[in-house]
């Protein structure tokens, strides 16, 4: 099962490396997105490219910040969230009586 799941990484990959070059030469379809996907799903199928990106300069400057600023905003929703379904909750319970 775990080869399967990374030649599908490797596979979707390739695939969003090949849109993305499509996107250089045809100015409608935007480039940036597909190679993003491409630098994700290379990353998941391969752990020393993983390693390679996580440990660059550039992620530590820039994505670093970003991806913990999501992870922390995450967690609020999720707080928020939580405190929400314990309203509705109350709120029936109380209707009931």
């Amino acid at each position: 099962m775990r080869f399967v799941l990374r030649g599908i990484w490797l596979v979707l990959a390739i695939f969003f490396f090949v849109l993305g070059l499509v996107g250089l030469a045809l100015p409608v379809i935007p480039q940036v997105p597909f190679f993003l996907l491409s630098i994700y799903f290379t990353s998941k199928f391969s752990p020393r490219f993983h390693n390679w990106i996580s440990n660059n300069r550039l992620y530590k400057e820039y994505l670093l910040p970003l991806k913990n600023a999501i992870k922390s905003e995450k967690e609020v929703v999720k707080d928020k969230s939580k405190q929400v379904w314990y309203k509705v909750l109350m709120a029936k319970l109380g209707f009931i009586r």
